[in-house]
């Protein structure tokens, strides 16, 4: 629809809902409000008139002003209890110079609206040109009570001192990326790198755009602590019974916990035979010939689980070649050889693990820099000075599907 006709109608405007559900509690822990119009006899999302960049602010602002009005007053008429999510423009605080938008929540909390049941998602904020203006607004809206999301992410790594400037309580990722294979391994990375960001800011995940048992699970299983999309409930224009959904989700988390502890003990059980296997074949390798060719007979023992054998000092400063298994042969590769690899996450702290408690060690999941492909490797501690570094092949992980998580 023109633009124009949505403001002109905006007596046909209705705020509909959409349940976010707690992992914790297994129930509907708040609604998000969306918009829609009466068209036709038809329902239409107001979704587009929002995302339009050549839609004015101020139009936005007041469409956006009506649907709160609707929804926060039938909220107070249901006398709910869970929070509201409002979609709330990054520029519209900016645009908004009367403060619309913040006095008329404050003339809602006069009427009894409890500001802290409120979550204000901010959309857009890698548009925004205020960041500053933004923070400072949501700083005084949270000492209310008021919890800030930044939505849509996903699509996109967001700049992260702005995210870290707004100090949100919640970061709201869209799974819908899933759905594309050609960007599922730089989504992986992306959501690994949003868990993180999230625990160093004391933020929870929500992840939105459930719409398969497999997104559920794999927002169950990167630290997710709400969801939300169409499989667990559908946009409505009422709320629902909070509890709905308590025994399913009860009887989805438990098969999602039942197949992580199959995967965590399939890591242990590789780890505990890699460990037992070169320890065992390290001790029949004769330590009277270079390191080269120590590591070289070493690899020729293990058959086709590496596909990349080195060894370091505990410094980092690789000490040999690196031994590549190349179709049913071993050969080697010069060009890392005096390298220092301590700048890696985790280096020093497995250095240091290895050599306090004497056993090698497997990794997480992680893109090889060289190839692109998803591996994992095994680290071991060859004496007190040298430690061995194996990459595990992504032929032997892909028949080993347990090991892909």
């Amino acid at each position: 629809m023109d633009p124009l006709d949505i403001v002109m109608h905006g007596d046909r405007i209705e705020p509909h809902f959409q349940a976010i559900f707690s992992a914790d509690s297994h129930e509907i822990l708040g609604y998000e409000v969306l918009g829609k119009l009466q068209d036709r006899g038809q329902l239409v999302s107001l979704g587009s008139f929002f995302h339009d960049l050549s839609v004015p602010d101020d139009f936005k602002i007041e469409i956006d002003l009506q649907i709160q009005r609707l929804a926060i007053d039938y909220y107070l008429e249901q006398q709910m209890d869970q929070h509201l999510f409002l979609n709330v423009g990054a520029n519209y605080f900016a645009a908004d110079t009367d403060d619309r938008l913040l006095n008329q929540l404050l003339e809602y909390q006069e009427k009894g609206l409890d500001l802290s049941k409120i979550v204000i998602e901010i959309m857009g904020h890698e548009a925004s040109n205020n960041t500053d203006s933004l923070s400072h607004t949501l700083k005084y809206l949270q000492t209310f009570g008021v919890k800030v999301v930044i939505d849509e992410l996903g699509t996109g790594i967001s700049n992260v001192e702005e995210i870290m400037l707004l100090e949100p309580d919640i970061l709201k990722v869209d799974l819908e990326a899933l759905q594309s294979e050609s960007t599922s391994t730089n989504f992986n990375g992306m959501i690994h790198y949003l868990s993180m960001l999230a625990h160093k800011l004391g933020a929870e995940l929500l992840f939105n755009g459930i719409t398969s048992n497999y997104q559920f699970h794999y927002a169950w299983r990167h630290n997710g602590r709400y969801y939300q999309g169409d499989l667990l409930s559908e946009v409505s224009p009422v709320f629902l019974e909070k509890g709905m959904l308590k025994d399913r989700f009860r009887h989805d988390i438990q098969q999602f916990i039942e197949i992580e502890r199959n995967k965590v003990q399939a890591k242990f059980k590789l780890t505990h035979r890699l460990n037992e296997q070169v320890s065992d074949n390290w001790k029949e390798i004769k330590k009277n010939k270079p390191l080269d060719e120590q590591i070289d007979s070493l690899a020729k023992t293990m058959g086709d689980i590496f596909f990349r054998m080195y060894v370091t000092d505990e410094d980092g400063f690789q000490q040999t070649v690196n031994v590549v298994h190349e179709k049913t042969d071993w050969s080697w590769d010069t060009s890392a050889k005096g390298k220092n690899w301590s700048w890696r996450p985790y280096f020093i702290e497995n250095v240091i693990r290895m050599k306090q408690e004497q056993i090698g060690i497997l990794s997480d999941l992680y893109n090889d820099i060289d190839t692109g492909e998803r591996i994992r490797t095994f680290s071991y501690p060859l004496d007190e000075h040298y430690y061995l570094f194996m990459d595990i092949s992504p032929m032997y992980l892909d028949a080993n599907e347990d090991l892909l998580w």
